[in-house]
């Protein structure tokens, strides 16, 4: 996996400012077993001098401490940094479902640690990664959970008109197609949460806006925006998981 950051700090940050290196960390997972199944970077459109500086994110895996019952899915570690201060250093955990190749990344409900680019912060990495991985038990029932739900038609519109809403959009009269047989059964929370997330973040389903046009959903690229949407989908699912 190409990892194109400089890991040098961007000349706007201050003396005080440490950078955490993305490589280094890297190697350190690769020393603990981690490995990297993919690496995205946002892009950077008007000052070129944040090129290799801006943030970027990380997912890994582990076939020992992150394990889990499920066959069709891949817990994974996410790591977010950037060196232009745009984001501290970030880890939390998400998962990664084999049959659409959704990267899902979890909640609220969950723990996420950021870490400052100051102090001795290699140091603190470790606890961090142990923290993380504490979680798996808790991530792997929640997965179990969203399976075992099931929906009537009145909780599946609801859910599909709540889950659009968090796109920042007014809508009504919401497309959401099932994009492959195993996501048919919409009334499997599971299913559900997937094929919605892919709808949202990959785009191309119609919704009708509130002056009643028909507009096709965008593509979500931006790893803020993509981050933060995840998030508020799972939690979304969990809630009516509960």
């Amino acid at each position: 996996m190409n990892i194109t950051t400089l890991d040098t700090k961007h000349s706007s940050r201050s003396e005080r400012y440490k950078v955490v290196p993305t490589k280094l960390i890297a190697t350190k997972f690769k020393e603990l077993g981690f490995v990297v199944d993919s690496y995205q970077e946002a892009r950077v459109r008007k000052d070129t001098t944040r090129i290799g500086h801006q943030k970027h994110l990380v997912r890994l895996s582990h076939p020992e401490l992150l394990s889990t019952d499920h066959n069709d899915v891949k817990l994974q570690l996410l790591v977010t940094n950037a060196h232009d201060g745009s984001s501290s250093f970030k880890m939390q955990l998400g998962f990664f479902r084999f049959v659409c190749s959704n990267g899902l990344i979890v909640g609220e409900t969950f723990e996420t640690i950021k870490l400052r680019h100051s102090g001795t912060i290699l140091e603190e990495v470790d606890s961090a990664i142990e923290r993380i991985v504490a979680q798996t038990k808790k991530l792997d029932a929640a997965i179990t959970a969203l399976k075992q739900k099931k929906l009537d038609e009145a909780q599946v519109r609801s859910f599909i008109e709540e889950a659009v809403k968090l796109r920042g959009k007014s809508v009504s009269d919401v497309t959401v197609s099932a994009r492959r047989p195993e996501d048919e059964d919409f009334s499997n929370l599971f299913q559900l949460y997937n094929a919605v997330q892919e709808s949202l973040v990959n785009g191309g389903d119609e919704y009708t806006n509130a002056l009643g046009r028909r507009r096709v959903m965008r593509r979500v690229s931006n790893i803020t925006k993509l981050t933060q949407l995840n998030e508020q989908l799972f939690d979304l699912a969990m809630k009516y998981a509960a």
